[in-house]
C-alpha cells in the first residue's frame, strides 16, 4: 500500500505540468438510486431511526449559476461524495428485517433484500451473535477518480474516514456506541452486492442485538444497480482496492469525541473556504485538540501543527504539545498547501502522519475520523475548519523533519 501513496505524491513537477482543466457538465451522479418499484420507508415516520438522518443527509443547498450543489453532514473531497450506505436491521418496530440501502438526500431508506434466516453476520469474523445494526460504507472510485485521477485513492480513505465519523457521531447522539471493523469478507460482499469493481466495501460499524441466531449466507446475490450514471474504468484506483482488501483487518471500539455534540453542531457544519486571519483563544484550541492528540498517539497517527496565530502560543512548528521550532511559518503553511491561503490564514494547520510501517488504508481513515471531530467542535464552538488533502507531500516531510506519510491537513480558525 506504500507503493501507492508514493505514487500518488504532488510534486513541483507535477503541480506545474500536469493540465488542471476539469469538465464540470461531465460529472458522474453522486447519489445511487435504485429502481423506483424498490420498496421504500420515509425515515421522518420511524422515531426510532430518526438518528439515521445524521449519517449523510443533505443540511444546506448552494447554487453556482443554474447549479444547485446539496452538502451534506460529512465533507468530502470536491463536494464528489463518493461514499453509499448500506444498512442491515434486525427488529426495529414497524420495519422489515432486511438489508437497506440509505438514500441521503431522500432521507429514506430503500429495502434490498428482505431476512429469513439469512444474514451479513455470516462474512465477519468476529460476529457470533445477531447484530441489529450493520452499517456497510462503500465507496464508489469513479465519482473522485473523474476529478482527482490516481491522488483519488487518499479522497476516498479519508471521505470514509469522515463518514466513519458521522455515523458513529448520529448513533451516540442517540445513545448507541458501535464497533468499527473491516475484518469481513469484503470481497464476497462486494460480489454478492454485484458491485462489478465499480464500487467496494471499506467497513462497516455494528451494533449487537445480543441474541444467539443460527444465521445462514445470503440466499441469493443482489440485482446490478449502477452507482453512477455513466462509468469509465481506471485500473489504477482498481488495483489499490484489491491491496486494500488484503491489507490486515482491524477492529476498533470507536469513542465518542465530542461531548459538544448536538443536532445544531451536526446541521450547521461546514468546510469554510476562507478564513478571516483572526486570532485562536488558547482555551478553544485546547478543547479542540487536548483529547485528539491523546488518541491519535494510541492509534499510531502523529500531529504536528503550524501555529499561525493561537493566543498565548508562540508562534512555531510543534509536534502534539511541544514545541518544534520558534517562528513565523504563515507563509510556508500556504506554501505546502498547494498556495492556498487557508494555511496562512487560518489560525493553525494540522498535518496528520503515520509511519511508513503501519497499516497505510488504516491510518489514512483514522486519520479522516479524528479530523471529523475537529469539524464538529468547531461547529459548536462558532470557529471555521476546512480538510485539505492536495499539499506538496515532500515538501511538507522536509519542513516537518520527518519520514512519515503525510496522510491529511486540517485548517481551522475564524
Amino acid at each position: 500500500m506504500q507503493t501507492f501513496h508514493e505514487k500518488t505524491n504532488i510534486t513541483l513537477k507535477k503541480y506545474y505540468s500536469e493540465p488542471q482543466f476539469i469538465d464540470y457538465t461531465t460529472q458522474p451522479s453522486s447519489q445511487k438510486i435504485y429502481p423506483h418499484f424498490y420498496r421504500r420507508f420515509n425515515l421522518d415516520e420511524y422515531e426510532t431511526l430518526s438518528f439515521i438522518k445524521n449519517f449523510a443527509q443533505a443540511t444546506f443547498t448552494k447554487q453556482y449559476g443554474k447549479e444547485h450543489v446539496n452538502l451534506r453532514t460529512t465533507p468530502s473531497a470536491g463536494g464528489l461524495y463518493p461514499c453509499e450506505i448500506y444498512i442491515q436491521i434486525r427488529k426495529v418496530k414497524g420495519l422489515l428485517s432486511g438489508v437497506y440501502h440509505y438514500e441521503p438526500l431522500q432521507n429514506a431508506l430503500t429495502l434490498i433484500h428482505e431476512l429469513s434466516n439469512d444474514g451479513l453476520e455470516v462474512y465477519f469474523e468476529e460476529f457470533t451473535t445477531a447484530q441489529q445494526f450493520i452499517f456497510l460504507i462503500s465507496c464508489v472510485p469513479f465519482r473522485t477518480v473523474w476529478k482527482y485521477e490516481d491522488r483519488s485513492i487518499r479522497y476516498l480513505l479519508l471521505d470514509s474516514g469522515h463518514q466513519i465519523g458521522a455515523v458513529n457521531t448520529a448513533c451516540n447522539l442517540s445513545g448507541i456506541h458501535p464497533t468499527l471493523s473491516t475484518n469481513f469478507d469484503k470481497e464476497k460482499l462486494n460480489a454478492l452486492f454485484r458491485f462489478q469493481n465499480k464500487e467496494y466495501f471499506v467497513a462497516a460499524l455494528s451494533i449487537d442485538l445480543g441474541q444467539e441466531a443460527n444465521i445462514k449466507p445470503l440466499r441469493e446475490a443482489l440485482p446490478f444497480v449502477p452507482a453512477c450514471d455513466y462509468y469509465l474504468p481506471h485500473p489504477f484506483a482498481d488495483d489499490f482496492f484489491t491491496h486494500y482488501n488484503k491489507e490486515a483487518p482491524f477492529s476498533l471500539a470507536l469513542p465518542s469525541l465530542c461531548s459538544l455534540i448536538n443536532q445544531q453542531v451536526i446541521d450547521t457544519r461546514r468546510s469554510c473556504r476562507a478564513f478571516k486571519n483572526e486570532s485562536l483563544s488558547f482555551n478553544d484550541f485546547k478543547t479542540i485538540c487536548t483529547e485528539l492528540f491523546e488518541l491519535s498517539t494510541s492509534l499510531g497517527i502523529e500531529i504536528f501543527y503550524i501555529n499561525n496565530n493561537i493566543e498565548e502560543l508562540p508562534l512555531g512548528l510543534y509536534k502534539n504539545v511541544s514545541c518544534l521550532k520558534e517562528g513565523d511559518f504563515r507563509q510556508k503553511a500556504q506554501e505546502l498547501a498547494l498556495y492556498q491561503a487557508l494555511g496562512a490564514k487560518s489560525a493553525a494547520t494540522l498535518f496528520f502522519t503515520t509511519s511508513k510501517k503501519s497499516a497505510y488504508a488504516k491510518s489514512t481513515i483514522l486519520s479522516a475520523y479524528l479530523a471529523h471531530s475537529i469539524y464538529l467542535k468547531c461547529s459548536a464552538l462558532g470557529l471555521q475548519c476546512s480538510g485539505v488533502g492536495a499539499y506538496f507531500d515532500e515538501e511538507c516531510q522536509t519542513f516537518l523533519q520527518t519520514s512519515n506519510n503525510i496522510l491529511y491537513l486540517i485548517c481551522i480558525g475564524k
